[in-house]
């Protein structure tokens, strides 16, 4: 099963609706972003191991990076899947790449 942003953002905006605020959402995405420097520690060597997977540890990690953020935007009222295409169109024209973001998201559905 695949989830988008607006699914996302829905369900994060009723499960925390006025109950949650912005900086305490923040500090959460703080915290978990520490989470996946231990993991990428862990994985370059530079910290002792915990015995679990790695890859499985990583994937968590990012996940609940993923949702603070998606949260952060859902509380805000944010689109974040129009701010990312928007955002990546004025990327692609600035560093010049070869495609933006819509162009290739057209592409893979045709």
């Amino acid at each position: 099963m695949n989830v988008s942003f607006e699914d996302y953002e829905a369900y994060l905006l009723c499960t925390y609706g006025n109950s949650v605020t912005e900086q305490g959402l923040f500090m959460k995405l703080v915290e978990e972003i520490g989470e996946v420097a231990e993991v990428l520690n862990m994985r370059a060597g530079r910290k002792k191991v915990n015995g679990e997977d790695m890859q499985t540890q990583l994937a968590n990690e990012l996940a609940d990076v993923i949702h603070y953020v998606v949260g952060i935007a859902a509380i805000n009222d944010i689109d974040l899947s129009g701010t990312i295409i928007d955002k990546d169109k004025k990327a692609a024209v600035k560093y010049h790449h070869n495609t933006c973001l819509e162009s290739f998201l057209m592409s893979r559905k045709e």
